[in-house]
């Protein structure tokens, strides 16, 4: 753009100074009603005639000169949230009848009774529980099979079946989808352990090379060396990042012993992959004391083979709100 010379900044007529100014006002949303006269509308300092809108701002329409028009913008009314609808409410009648008496009861390790059934009939449905059908909660089977099942539809694994589970449950709800997290996308070798869906993941630079039923940590009995007595609760596999420090093929254990975790790639403390004869014997009937059971020797031993030291583990537990 040329610059403006001195003489043509003086020719310039007042009344385009205005229309300037007063159109600034209007798009820096600073524009405001004009005084009207008694006996004829409201005029602009351009001489554009301001009419005022229902909302109380200005409105300038072109003058019979010619001069620009400037319109301001309406506010816009929030619109109300939605009233929170009841999800019971969406299942059919026959389903709200069959939970009614048990979808404000706890169930969990040790419970028995109608609620209990109902559980393990539930959970049978969902191919989490294959053994024969039981009015009890055993501390091995029915409480991991409750485990599973609540990692498997990304909710809070404790064990214990109240409200969201109760109604996952009854609508059927699906199983989270198997997505990797970026973090198992990386160069170099990964080991993405996935508990929703008891998954191990091997990964080279980003791309799965290797993929292996595992078991994870959950409801357990454990009796320490200088424990005079065992504690039943859950043994979780922790979520998060680490790294592989060490690879032995018997390690020694005081509360397991010789034998136990053949094949460790250790990557916590207390924490390995390694092959399970438990895991191989029982399937999901147990689970491990935080560790990442493999159940075929086969794939044990390749991963121990294949799996450098410092490579990175990533374990993680799909969740849905």
């Amino acid at each position: 753009m040329s610059p403006t010379l001195p003489s043509e900044r003086r020719t310039w007529p007042r009344a385009l100074a205005a229309v300037a100014v007063a159109a600034m006002l209007v798009a820096s949303g600073c524009a405001r009603t004009l005084p009207e006269s008694p006996t004829q509308g409201a005029f602009g300092p351009a001489g554009e005639q301001v009419t005022p809108s229902p909302t109380g701002v200005a409105t300038a329409t072109a003058s019979p000169t010619g001069s620009p028009t400037a319109t301001a913008t309406p506010t816009t009314t929030p619109t109300a949230k939605p009233t929170p609808t009841d999800p019971w409410k969406a299942l059919s009648a026959k389903t709200r009848k069959e939970f009614k008496n048990c979808r404000t009861t706890t169930v969990g390790p040790g419970s028995s009774g109608a609620c209990a059934l109902l559980v393990i009939r539930k959970l049978k449905a969902a191919k989490y529980y294959p053994w024969a059908t039981t009015s009890r909660i055993n501390q091995t089977s029915g409480a991991n099979a409750i485990l599973n099942y609540q990692r498997s539809r990304g909710l809070p694994a404790t064990g214990i079946v109240a409200k969201k589970t109760w109604l996952a449950l009854a609508s059927r709800a699906p199983v989270v989808p198997t997505v990797l997290p970026k973090k198992c996308l990386t160069k170099g070798v990964v080991i993405c352990v996935d508990q929703a869906h008891r998954k191990l993941f091997w990964l080279k630079d980003g791309e799965v090379k290797k993929t292996v039923k595992v078991r994870v940590g959950g409801y357990n009995y454990l009796k320490k060396k200088k424990q005079k007595k065992g504690v039943w609760r859950i043994y979780g596999t922790a979520n998060g990042t680490w790294k592989v420090y060490d690879k032995q093929v018997d390690p020694p254990s005081e509360n397991y012993g010789s034998g136990a975790m053949p094949y460790s790639v250790m990557f916590y403390p207390d924490m390995y992959v390694h092959y399970s004869p438990g895991f191989h014997a029982v399937g999901y009937a147990g689970s491990s004391h935080g560790c990442v059971n493999v159940g075929s020797l086969t794939d044990a031993i390749w991963i121990f083979r294949h799996t450098p030291i410092g490579a990175k583990v990533h374990v993680f537990s799909p969740t849905v709100t």
